[in-house]
């Protein structure tokens, strides 16, 4: 009998080609780490798993949903201890409860929050790499966070998804956004630095990693207010940013 549990899954995306399993000859994945735990657990190669988002190689989670799917009855928080054993370290395991076979991770989400933190130094700290991006220009933050402002709402994001992904519709809504200060804390492992903030009934791929590159360019002053309002409807046009670095990115929480 097959039975179904719904966990949440942090991890530090540094070593992984992103959450999607991919064929064995191309690197480590997240899903691919968590099958064959499940496959060690339940003594079987009849296991399945889907997230509630597919982050890309580099990118991180605090909050990832996975449904897993397997031929064992085990209590949840038994499964829980039983993966995190089975786990490497960088994967984690928070919470686990039984999901009912019709849940889909993807399809049942309301929203979902991402962050993304940055710095904008000359010289990044020893202690950020792969955690925290330095993007080293000086910026205006307020400009950007007005450009923020534009984002909440309904748009058609043709012009910030990744080339060559298929999708039904470029249009998405933007429930809340903001830039964040963090202060560096008590511990100083961590330097000060910025989270944008954004939360959202989805995203294309790569969108937040687009549109953080081009509030970047809004704060360098390279793109106006008014240009970064035009890119957020159709018709197609160039973009105007860089696609971010991964290492900066979080997908922080899945709402149901």
């Amino acid at each position: 009998m097959i039975q179904h549990y719904r966990l949440i899954v942090q991890y530090k995306g540094t070593r992984y080609l992103g959450w999607q399993v991919q064929p064995e000859s191309a690197g480590l994945t997240v899903q691919g780490e968590i099958n064959k735990a499940l496959s060690v657990i339940s003594k079987s190669q009849s296991v399945k798993s889907m997230g509630a988002g597919r982050t890309d190689s580099g990118v991180h989670a605090l909050g990832q949903v996975a449904k897993v799917s397997i031929p064992l009855t085990i209590a949840p928080e038994n499964l829980v201890k039983a993966l995190n054993v089975n786990l490497p370290n960088d994967i984690r395991v928070l919470q686990g409860e039984i999901s009912t076979e019709e849940f889909f991770p993807t399809v049942h989400a309301n929203s979902k929050e991402y962050h993304y933190r940055f710095t904008c130094k000359r010289t990044f700290t020893a202690f950020q790499n792969d955690l925290i991006v330095n993007h080293p220009f000086e910026l205006n933050i307020e400009k950007m966070r007005e450009a923020c402002l534009l984002l909440k709402g309904q748009h058609d994001f043709i012009n910030y998804f990744c080339e060559g992904t298929e999708v039904s519709s470029n249009i998405r809504t933007i429930f809340d956004c903001e830039i964040l200060e963090v202060s560096q804390g008590n511990w100083g492992m961590l330097p000060e630095h910025y989270v944008f903030r954004i939360i959202g009934n989805g995203f294309l791929k790569q969108m937040v990693r687009l549109l953080m590159g081009a509030l970047w360019n809004v704060g360098r002053g390279k793109v106006s207010i008014q240009e970064f309002g035009a890119s957020l409807s159709a018709p197609k046009t160039h973009r105007i940013g860089p696609v971010a670095p991964p290492e900066g990115l979080y997908m922080v929480r899945v709402n149901y």
